[in-house]
């Protein structure tokens, strides 16, 4: 991280005690500073993307909270579980810590989601009073539009069967069943080839490395996936602005799959797409250092920043 701003390691709890983690970013010598909390897309942990971001808003006078979910990364929790409830619950404990930082200025407060992120960013923004901004990166459809997009249909109904007797089976008591992330949330030949180029590093689709909660998840998940609906969260976004930035080539979070989201919110908002970009270009640069340069200016315009301090 540059100069120009502070790191801090810390945790927090959630409902049940819970410990996370998450690192809060705050400009240098900067006092009552705007804050926007940054929400992690399907990989959970903060370290992939965020980082930029958090560097990003800082250069811009913005102080940020980026967390780990539940299960996911340095937070305890149980492993293996794709719960966008749960992921805004803990969202909601995270914008209470962030609030509550002296460095933060509790009138000025965003919220930001990647991804994955994106869905869980609308829930808290549309649930949070005190969030006077929105902006969310690559954010893909809700609940089975999402999960539909890259299936086929004999996909889908192949796979409404198999839930159908794992729901059975857990009911009768077996442990719920372990697969890829592939089964769960199919990713494009063309997303494999840009996420191998990485070397490892991961997206804010999938981290790096192998085991549950990395690689394999509990088949279970999409049924928590499947009803998660940021289309009826959008309808409460009536004075939040919400700024959605989305690569017009994205086939893992289709276009088409977000945009009723967007045609549902109510207040002020703006859609900007980025020709010929898909999913991964925009985890990656050159292209996150323009979509972030339109983010910050979002994050600028409505939670402006002050001189002193």
């Amino acid at each position: 991280m540059r100069a120009e701003s502070v790191e801090t390691e810390l945790k927090f709890k959630t409902q049940g005690g819970t410990n996370l983690a998450a690192t809060f970013t705050v400009p240098a010598g900067k006092e009552r500073a705007p804050a926007v909390l940054l929400c992690q897309g399907l990989s959970g942990i903060r370290n992939l993307v965020l980082p930029r971001v958090a560097e990003t808003m800082a250069e811009r006078g913005i102080a940020t909270l980026r967390f780990d979910y539940a299960g996911y990364g340095d937070s305890d929790g149980p492993r293996g579980w794709i719960d966008p409830f749960a992921r805004v619950i803990d969202g909601r404990y995270a914008l209470a810590t962030l609030i509550g930082r002296e460095e933060v200025d509790p009138n000025r407060i965003g919220v930001y989601g990647h991804s994955y992120g994106g869905p869980v960013a609308i829930h808290i923004a549309a649930q949070e009073l005190r969030a006077r901004a929105l902006a969310v990166v690559s954010s893909p459809g809700g609940g089975t539009d999402m999960l539909r997009s890259t299936r086929a249909e004999w996909e889908w109904l192949s796979l409404v069967h198999r839930l159908d007797v794992e729901r059975a089976a857990i009911a009768a008591g077996a442990p719920p069943t372990v697969v890829a992330l592939k089964e769960i949330f199919p990713l494009s030949p063309a997303f494999a080839s840009a996420y191998a180029k990485l070397k490892g590093e991961g997206t804010s689709a999938i981290a790096a490395g192998s085991g549950l909660g990395t690689s394999t998840f509990h088949l279970a998940s999409i049924d928590r996936m499947a009803v998660f609906d940021p289309e009826a969260a959008a309808r409460n976004l009536i004075r939040c602005p919400a700024l959605f930035v989305h690569g017009e080539d994205d086939d893992t979070a289709p276009m088409s799959a977000t945009a009723s989201i967007f045609r549902a919110i109510p207040g002020p908002k703006q859609w900007h797409s980025v020709p010929g970009a898909d999913h991964n270009a925009l985890d990656t640069e050159p292209v996150l250092t323009s979509v972030l340069a339109k983010v910050g200016d979002w994050f600028g315009l409505h939670l402006p920043s002050t001189d002193e301090g």
